[in-house]
């Protein structure tokens, strides 16, 4: 639960006792100053958290890895079983989502978003283990008591599993799970082979407790509804997705909640949209996809996606250059890793690649445009990227030493 983080955190987390509005807690976050720091606030009398996860540096101390060592660790990383109990301890009340302190974020959004609930979908044709369920972060806005309309995206688990359901005629049953430990919503957020999520999470906490509830297993939360994605479509959005921009108005399928769970005095999570939250939680998953890619063809060192690519369409692939042409080859490998990728800079590995100071000096000093960038037109990119059409330009530079006159690019300071 994300108490153990709040234990974890200690006094690094700052409470707020002044009560606001449920549409006022981005402003107050940035008035406030606090993008960076977690927090806990009073949103019309209950309690709120967020930024638990909204570092790189968070991160790294969850998992008790060095900064320069993350991409690497996440890459080799091994699954780990999990522990299932049946003592839940959730008390069930009365469905009414309207009770909860869901969130409106900026003034043009739709509504209120659930934005850190984990949808955990269980395949509906297998029993109840471990591997038979998806987890996996969705926005959902709310309609009314009992209903909400998620964003599945095309063609994520989440949505094969609801066209599997609706194909056999039936809707496809999901928990949707908020205030998890920071670990499990990064869990979440990575993609792993389907039913691995659980196990991934395991891996990364070093264990994991898992409750049945019914026929679903359920990992520790603050609150817990159980429900059903069905056949029936309603508009969802506006919504401002990771760039900072609304994201388009689309027809999304309703989300029924039949129960609903929540532990003793709650603590409810929310992620604001574009936040370095976000961006921690969309964009790092991603490193150790690219690095694993990256080492079939070279010797790689680390991967970052860059913030101010919003961690999502840019990423730093640093190698050890052996053999000329690995770093034409890394680009390659690391555009196709990740299909929302757009550009990819590779460089030595004397360049700092958190430093971009030290990325551009790589590019003025070992990057000639018509030898050393490479352009990929007509490739299919984000749908969240407001510059692209159907299709994107993806690029790429290699920023690397001609390996033929190496000690021209020895650096004395």
């Amino acid at each position: 639960m994300i108490r153990e983080a709040l234990n974890f955190l200690g006094d690094r987390v700052r409470f707020f006792d002044e009560e606001i509005r449920h549409d006022e807690v981005v402003e107050f976050v940035r008035e406030n100053g606090l993008e960076k720091t977690p927090v806990v606030l009073n949103v019309e009398g209950k309690r709120v958290a967020k930024n638990f996860i909204c570092s790189r540096e968070l991160l790294c101390e969850y998992l008790g890895v060095e900064r320069d060592r993350l991409c690497g660790y996440l890459a080799s990383i091994e699954y780990r079983d999990v522990e299932i109990s049946k003592d839940f301890p959730l008390e069930e009340v009365e469905v009414d989502l309207t009770e909860l302190p869901i969130l409106k974020y900026y003034p043009k959004d739709g509504g209120r978003y659930i934005t850190a609930g984990v949808v955990i979908a269980k395949d509906v044709d297998s029993d109840v283990k471990p591997n038979s369920f998806n987890a996996s972060i969705h926005r959902m806005m709310l309609l009314d008591k009992d209903k909400l309309v998620a964003r599945l995206v095309e063609p994520r688990h989440t949505y094969l599993l609801w066209k599997r359901a609706l194909e056999k005629g039936k809707d496809l049953p999901v928990a949707i799970v908020i205030g998890v430990h920071p670990l499990f919503l990064f869990a979440s957020a990575t993609r792993l082979p389907f039913g691995k999520e659980f196990e991934y999470a395991s891996a990364l906490m070093k264990g994991l407790k898992l409750y049945r509830v019914e026929d679903f297993l359920i990992p520790p939360a603050e609150i817990v509804l159980l429900g059903r994605i069905t056949d029936k479509l309603t508009k969802e959005g506006p919504f401002v997705d990771i760039t900072g921009t609304y994201d388009k108005v689309r027809e999304q399928p309703i989300i029924e909640i039949d129960r609903m769970f929540l532990a003793e005095n709650y603590i409810y999570y929310s992620i604001t949209p574009a936040s370095y939250e976000h961006m921690v939680l969309m964009g790092i998953p991603y490193e150790p996809v690219i690095f694993k890619a990256v080492s079939n063809v070279c010797k790689v060192k680390n991967v970052v996606m860059t913030t101010g690519s919003r961690c999502y369409f840019h990423a730093i692939v640093q190698i050890e250059k052996i053999t000329e042409g690995d770093g034409k080859n890394a680009i390659i490998s690391a555009l196709s890793a990740n299909p929302s990728l757009k550009g990819v800079i590779v460089v030595d590995d004397d360049i700092d690649i958190y430093s971009y100071e030290d990325i551009e000096y790589a590019i003025a000093t070992r990057f000639q445009a018509d030898r050393d960038l490479i352009l990929i037109r007509g490739a299919r990119g984000s749908s969240l990227d407001p510059s692209a059409d159907e299709t994107t330009t993806k690029w790429g530079i290699d920023a690397t030493k001609y390996l033929s006159k190496a000690k021209d690019f020895e650096r004395v300071v």
